[in-house]
């Protein structure tokens, strides 16, 4: 198997992150609406204006924004009018916006926040082992900065995704959640009726959440096939199209 090829486990792994992401995201809004608080891309908004002094330029802030949501100004204007935020001239250009998080913002903050943190609990940390947690942070730290691979090897040459030693080959004999789900040739899931999901990362709803994963293949089949596929007996196409 060719080394980061997309195929074998990393297929697999890339897959299951991205049913795995629209589920949780999907499942986070629905406990934020259900308790009739703020809804998933305010409260993304709010946490951003509150980790940097309360306050940022509308252009800083689409680059600082966690979830995909088009039309952002369109966004934080409705947020003003909720009173969530605040928009200021900059004095720094005549043409620039800053965005303010007001007391009203605050207060809807910290109370969404107890729902929100309960479902990540729920939902991601309570899944998952300390050192699952260390390799996952390492990987995806390294991913978000945009760092190439170096050559981490385990003590057995395999890959050592956290660059510290650990055995490379964590995860690699249990099969892959859910299966991954039927591919296309750029490694999209694909919908029921197999339209592509819009921007790589999950079919979006209005404010640019992720809707709920459909059609993930049964999870023992899946199982079946990740088995043959590692030990070369696999037979027909890799994947369904």
């Amino acid at each position: 198997m060719g080394e980061g090829r997309f195929e074998g486990d990393r297929k697999a792994a890339w897959t299951a992150f991205l049913h795995a992401h629209a589920r949780m995201v999907t499942r986070l809004s629905a406990d934020l609406d259900d308790a009739n608080l703020i809804s998933l891309g305010s409260y993304d908004v709010l946490v951003q204006l509150s980790e940097n002094n309360g306050k940022l330029r509308l252009k800083e802030l689409v680059n600082r924004v966690v979830l995909s949501q088009p039309g952002l100004s369109r966004k934080v204007a409705k947020m003003e009018a909720e009173r969530l935020v605040e928009r200021l001239n900059d004095p720094s250009d005549g043409r620039g916006v800053i965005v303010h998080i007001t007391r009203t913002g605050r207060a809807a903050l910290r109370k969404a926040s107890v729902v929100h943190i309960a479902g990540i609990e729920r939902e991601f940390t309570s899944q998952v082992s300390d050192h699952e947690a260390a390799v996952l942070a390492a990987v995806f730290a390294r991913l978000e900065a945009g760092d190439h691979v170096a050559d981490h090897s385990g003590p057995d040459g395999g890959r050592d995704p956290a660059g510290d030693g650990a055995d490379g080959r964590v995860g690699r004999d249990s099969p892959p959640p859910d299966g991954g789900g039927p591919l296309q040739d750029g490694g999209l899931p694909l919908q029921d009726g197999g339209l592509p999901l819009q921007d790589g990362g999950g079919p979006l709803q209005d404010g640019g959440l992720p809707l709920q994963d459909r059609g993930a293949p049964d999870r023992r089949k899946a199982a079946q096939v990740a088995r043959q596929r590692r030990s070369g007996t696999a037979r027909g196409p890799a994947s369904r199209r």
